[in-house]
């Protein structure tokens, strides 16, 4: 069967979008600029599909003073509540500075304790960090830390992060404490920012707010950011009638760079969002990493994406997303034109849709939109009732008003009400290469008012052995009616899937399922999707969900398991 386009076409749609947004050279530099030039100094190990920082996020910190008696050039010890700044440049844990020094000059390391409960409405902090090798007093990054004893607080006010090469570490914001990286005013300038191992802790009773968030203006955009191990949590109502914009984390416009990775964010009135602020302004928030969080007991969304691009989203664990009047419970979700948006090996499960592409900026692809689904398990989504915009089926993956295609590709996705679905206009997809297993209504159902069942290909799926499918013609099909209605199909399988243990989750294959080695090899499938993100990002993801590697020659396995 012949695809309507062809494997060049669809590269050349995934090119158009970028260029219609950005000049050759535009592109040239945010390609250069998602890459790093070195190996980072630590042991961590990085998410699927995405690229090592400048840094290790866990590398140690310079060494507190053992002995600490006197003023040590580069060492500051700040306590506010009993400190005094009065002929007392360092400070020591028995005569403290009261503020921290502004700007810190580089090479410093300072040890905040207790509440830093500053005066004034904002607390500046302003590194002058550099890249060098650290030497006390001299050179290399500024670090800014938390005494052992006497945890570092920020309460009631928000904390202005600004400079360059500052690693901020073990803090706890709380009581209306909050951290910004740079400023709406010009000079706040953000690079090479660490931000972990802290507690942001929101208030309840709130009507919006932001407990981590970047700001980047065209002549200082924020950059080369990470965000790692710190747990934000409980900001904002749960179960409110109104739409209100509490969040855990916010990454705006002018922001590029930026690595959020092995974070907790639980209880609040939106997780994470990752947000362009305009279509004209898509092309200067890119290259977000967004990998190994834990999200969860979120209302509406854990984790959005809006215009922006070259987003990686991997590994993460969303899960117990709660539904609200103005926006649907989902896993993760996009909308407004985002492009080369890779949704990667996450696990997503106990939410309405597990993943969910909304509207298309009304442009009809005149930016475009090209998201990469690959290698997620999307389980166990169901609704029991009715949802607040009328549903009544938990769906798997729902494709919506797409005008370029959403690749659908290697995942495993079961005990769903639907496990693929097309709301609403047109869309093109490319399923290929997933196992669809248990779903309760639907394994596929697309709507019949569109034409996304002529715009799509269905090949290399393994499905029940009464397969279930709707292909925009109001017709419940099995899958050999579906092949024999669409010329389509080609490759699917209808069978027991024969999992190890679907009972205790573990949906690996056992090896005499029909799954096994039936898979496209990825040079087969209508786009190399795994070619093309290595050509983008110089990394490959020819592995499963674990991380084991792919076979190299022999057929691969439909669905995210490998093994």
């Amino acid at each position: 069967m012949k695809n309507f386009l062809s494997a060049t076409a669809l590269l050349g749609l995934l090119f158009i979008s970028v260029i219609s947004c950005s000049s050759d050279s535009d592109l040239s530099s945010l390609l250069e600029e998602g890459a790093t030039s070195s190996e980072p100094i630590g042991d961590y190990v990085s998410p699927i599909g995405v690229p090592d920082a400048w840094i290790s996020p866990d590398l140690e910190s310079p060494e507190r003073p053992e002995t600490w008696e006197t003023e040590l050039a580069g060492y500051y010890y700040v306590e506010y509540a009993v400190g005094s700044d009065t002929d007392n440049t360092y400070g020591t844990p028995n005569a403290p500075r009261k503020t921290i020094p502004f700007p810190v000059p580089a090479g410093s390391y300072v040890v905040v304790a207790g509440n830093y409960n500053y005066i004034q409405n904002d607390i500046k902090l302003r590194g002058e960090g550099t890249g060098d090798t650290w030497v006390a007093g001299e050179s290399g990054p500024v670090w800014v830390v938390s005494d052992s004893e006497k945890k570092a607080e920020i309460t009631d006010k928000k904390m202005l992060l600004s400079g360059s090469y500052v690693y901020l570490d073990g803090f706890y914001f709380h009581s209306g404490g909050r951290i910004q990286l740079g400023s709406y005013q010009s000079g706040s300038q953000v690079d090479h920012i660490l931000i972990r191992n802290s507690e942001m802790k929101g208030e309840v009773d709130v009507a919006g707010g932001v407990l981590i968030n970047t700001v980047g203006l065209e002549e200082g955009p924020a950059k080369d950011i990470i965000i790692y191990n710190n747990k934000a949590h409980r900001i904002g109502p749960l179960d409110s009638d109104v739409d209100i914009d509490a969040r855990g984390c916010s990454i705006q416009g002018y922001t590029s760079n930026m690595w959020v990775v092995d974070n907790e964010f639980s209880e609040s009135s939106a997780g994470l969002q990752v947000e362009a602020g305009s279509i004209e302004r898509q092309a200067t928030t890119h290259h977000i990493y967004i990998g190994r969080n834990h999200v969860f007991n979120i209302a509406q969304a854990g984790i959005g994406v809006k215009y922006a691009l070259d987003i990686i989203i991997s590994e993460n664990i969303v899960h117990d997303i709660i539904d609200t009047p103005w926006s649907p419970s989902k896993g993760i979700g996009f909308q407004y034109a985002p492009d080369r948006v890779w949704i990667l090996f996450n696990e997503i499960y106990n939410v309405y849709t597990g993943i969910r592409g909304g509207s298309d900026n009304g442009g009809a692809g005149s930016v475009g939109e090209s998201v990469f689904i690959i290698g997620n398990l999307i389980r166990d989504n169901t609704i029991d009732g009715t949802a607040y915009n009328g549903a009544t089926e938990g769906l798997g993956i729902e494709i919506n008003n797409g005008a370029t295609p959403r690749y659908i590709i290697n995942n495993t996705i079961v005990n769903n009400d639907v496990g693929v679905a097309n709301g609403y206009y047109n869309s093109t997809m490319y399923i290929e290469n997933n196992v669809i297993s248990n779903s309760s209504v639907f394994d596929i159902m697309l709507e019949d008012s569109y034409q996304t069942g002529a715009q799509s290909t269905l090949k290399n799926n393994h499905f029940d052995t009464e397969a279930k499918i709707i292909w925009s013609n109001g017709v419940t099909h099995d899958l050999e009616s579906f092949q024999a209605a669409f010329n389509k199909g080609e490759g699917c399988i209808s069978a027991d899937p024969l999992f190890v243990d679907a009972n205790a989750g573990d949906f690996t294959l056992q090896a005499s399922s029909a799954a096994v080695s039936s898979a496209l090899q990825p040079s087969n499938l209508s786009v190399d999707v795994y070619d093309l993100f290595e050509s983008f990002y110089n990394i490959d993801i020819r592995v499963d969900i674990n991380n084991d590697a792919r076979p190299s020659t022999d057929s691969w396995n439909m669905g995210a398991y490998s093994n």
